[in-house]
């Protein structure tokens, strides 16, 4: 008895507070679209500015366009998208005229190409543009990880650090505040917004035309100093190069530091990343991988369109524990 009379209380005040509500909601539709909408206010959002046009640096061909010698990616979309594209082998030869012309190429697994952004622009006033870390991806067509970041209703991928996580916020912005901004690993600024020593990568030459240098597995460069309103950075080879105070950078290692340390392990895996074979003829030792003296390279100087100019120059000090050049 007390079971039934449980149940059947139940059921009759469900019977009487489901209308309450239904009226409470049909008479206040605002409350509804208050609650759909207010994750928008105050959110920062930005449009793409990666488009196809950014893909004819690449060979064309007739269904798509040439990565490299190893890879046609054979779909051409007409908008930036996430989906993985599909890719085709050369098998080392040429596409037009399909001469074999690398004989170490051939074989391997099948590929999938994901179209990253090196494109990390931001806001030029106000907050910064924050985006969070839905999933890091492993992209066999390249030596680094990606890691796939939306915000608001625009998801694109851009290239992962070593530290990076799923669920991760990171910041982008185009203000150079007057003093250094603390950034956090995965977050892209001005170069000139960054303190001496930071760690950077996906460098711009350019400002708003995207990284060039520092895109591969475990690469990094540091910011060295400031000459007036150029940066000069120091790269994995030692090379210096300086570039205007508006290239963007993102901070942090580039991903998969221990790709070139990783040991193959067998023939057979050779052949799964697509590389056959030597042919097994004598070649005479030569004198390519001697010891060489050179002086070191000077500084390269981008200007603020990308142009390297010649004629400027930055003289390089060596200084000891006191600040003081040695003679």
């Amino acid at each position: 008895m007390a079971l039934s009379s449980l149940r059947l209380f139940s059921v009759r005040s469900l019977e009487n507070i489901s209308p309450i509500f239904s009226r409470l909601l049909s008479s206040s539709p605002t409350l509804q679209e208050k609650s759909k909408s207010s994750w928008k206010e105050g959110v920062v959002t930005q449009k793409m500015t990666t488009t196809t046009a950014d893909l004819q640096r690449y060979r064309q061909t007739e269904d798509g366009f040439y990565l490299d010698h190893r890879v046609i990616v054979c779909e051409r979309p007409d908008e930036y998208t996430t989906k993985p594209l599909k890719t085709r082998k050369t098998g080392g030869a040429c596409p037009d005229t399909g001469r074999k012309i690398f004989p170490r190429v051939g074989g391997g697994r099948r590929l999938e190409w994901r179209w990253v952004d090196f494109k990390r622009p931001g806001p030029a006033e106000g907050p910064p543009l924050v985006e969070r870390v839905v999933d890091i991806i492993e992209d066999w067509t390249r030596t680094a990880r990606v890691a796939l970041v939306a915000h608001g209703n625009v998801k694109r991928y851009i290239l992962a650090t070593v530290n990076m996580k799923q669920g991760d916020l990171i910041r982008t912005s185009s203000h150079i505040p007057k003093n250094p901004v603390k950034a956090y690993e995965g977050d892209a600024f001005p170069a000139g917004a960054l303190p001496l020593g930071t760690v950077v990568h996906n460098i711009e030459v350019t400002p708003g035309e995207g990284g060039r240098f520092c895109r591969a597995a475990g690469t990094f460069a540091t910011i060295v100093r400031k000459v007036d309103e150029q940066v000069i950075l120091r790269l994995p080879s030692k090379h210096e190069i300086s570039v205007n105070q508006q290239c963007m950078v993102a901070v942090g290692q580039v991903s998969n530091e221990l790709h070139n340390k990783t040991p193959i392990g067998s023939p057979n895996n050779l052949r799964w990343l697509g590389i056959r074979p030597r042919s097994g003829l004598w070649h005479r030792k030569d004198g390519r991988f001697g010891r060489k003296l050179k002086a070191p390279p000077p500084i390269k100087v981008f200007s603020s369109t990308g142009k390297l100019q010649s004629g400027k120059t930055y003289i390089r000090f060596t200084v000891n524990a006191d600040g003081i050049p040695k003679s």
